[in-house]
């Protein structure tokens, strides 16, 4: 509720489309299919500022029911959330496999990376946690007549 009441309060600040696009932007120039470490270094300290404005947005619109502004301002928050883990992941994360390409480390590195990755948006930072190898056997279960 404090996320809405803040945005709903908001007398001064950002425009909500402007700061969107500030992200759009931040994302196809920094962290896009082909990515290199100093560029991305770069893309999360703009991410930082996209960061400060999006916590100093004004809503034009102050109208309770179907609010296009209040929904579009929500989904920005959202999605910074989301840039900001797909960002610090992939500048932490030094190797290339599948759709992450770094041109500075071109090789997988099976070694460091065959795990799962955990994102922690509060210290933003990067966890990881070992891929389980060894197959799960679940027997079938025998159908039959339900009782209730």
């Amino acid at each position: 509720m404090s996320r809405l009441n803040k945005l709903n309060e908001s007398e001064s600040g950002y425009e909500v489309a402007d700061v969107k696009k500030q992200l759009q932007t931040c994302m196809q120039n920094y962290f896009g299919v082909f990515r290199r470490g100093e560029f991305m270094e770069k893309g999360v300290k703009e991410l930082e500022e996209i960061r400060e404005k999006s916590e100093n947005l004004y809503l034009k619109d102050k109208s309770i029911a179907f609010n296009t502004n209040r929904v579009e301002a929500l989904e920005l928050q959202n999605l910074l959330e989301v840039a900001e883990a797909t960002a610090i992941s992939a500048m932490m994360r030094d190797e290339s496999r599948g759709a992450h390409a770094r041109d500075d480390f071109p090789e997988r590195d099976d070694e460091n990376w065959l795990c799962h990755s955990l994102y922690d948006p509060v210290k933003k930072k990067l966890g990881k946690r070992d891929v389980n190898f060894v197959p799960k056997e679940v027997e079938a279960f025998p159908p039959k007549m339900r009782s209730y």
